[in-house]
């Protein structure tokens, strides 16, 4: 009994320290990011002014020229809608006007002649105004008859046809100015030590390869309490026509150097 406990206390001592050896974790190393001193972050491409241009009354598209993918330039007629009742009710409207001015100038020379009474006068006065106020409205119809590329830029999505009769605010063209991109990313709360508008770093977009300078404009107003992060917005400091919305790759951002 006495040999065999010799024998079998060195092996378990053995085993005991070789599982200790297997189970001890391996030192942590930092991301690859980290290492070359740039951590990557992801981010998309955001036009910076976009917006849809709906129809501000109801009516038949005449003209709708520009397609999907099309270029245009700042006031350029994107949409010309069929407005021939619009344009006669605005005659009409001319012409009552006018008559109600005739009108309005005959009571005034007779209350000169003290030939007409003040509710008379007042009426005719009143008329001209009713008269005026419904010309503008008439005028402003006629000017919703065609709308105009409020910025220069392309079409990202035609939503109605030459010829359809649309309702009003049917959506017709989402467009996006092409000049100029937004980027949006997620970083450590802490980095607002030293992160500031102003601030400049790159980014690297999958569709092309390349690499494009960027700034940052603003930060968030909000931090998650659970990831400990905020929002960060920066632009695209430079003019590429390969740029295109939703666009994505990392963000190679760093503190200054001292």
């Amino acid at each position: 009994m006495r040999s065999f406990r010799r024998v079998t206390l060195p092996l378990c001592l053995s085993f005991t320290a070789m599982a200790a050896l297997a189970e001890e974790p391996a030192p942590l190393q930092a991301p690859a990011s980290q290492v070359a001193g740039s951590p990557q972050l992801r981010v998309q491409l955001s036009a910076s002014r976009r917006t849809v241009l709906s129809s501000e009354l109801a009516g038949k598209v005449l003209e709708l020229d520009v397609k999907e993918g099309a270029s245009f330039k700042k006031g350029q007629r994107l949409v010309t809608f069929d407005c021939a009742v619009h344009r006669a009710q605005l005659t009409h409207s001319a012409a009552a006007e006018a008559a109600a001015s005739k009108k309005l100038e005959v009571a005034r020379r007779l209350d000169k002649l003290q030939s007409i009474s003040v509710s008379d006068l007042s009426q005719a006065q009143a008329e001209v105004n009713m008269a005026r106020a419904q010309r503008g409205v008439g005028q402003v119809m006629v000017q919703r008859c065609a709308i105009d590329a409020p910025f220069s830029g392309r079409v990202a999505e035609r939503k109605a046809q030459p010829g359809e009769y649309v309702a009003e605010g049917k959506e017709l063209l989402a467009i996006y100015d092409d000049s100029s991109f937004e980027v949006e990313l997620i970083v450590p709360s802490h980095w607002m030590v030293w992160l500031k508008p102003g601030h400049r770093f790159k980014v690297r977009l999958e569709e092309t390869a390349q690499e494009y300078p960027a700034e940052v404009t603003r930060l968030g107003s909000v931090i998650d309490p659970i990831s400990q992060s905020i929002k960060v917005f920066g632009r695209i400091t430079s003019n590429d026509p390969q740029l295109l919305p939703g666009m994505s790759g990392n963000a190679l951002l760093a503190p200054p150097q001292s």
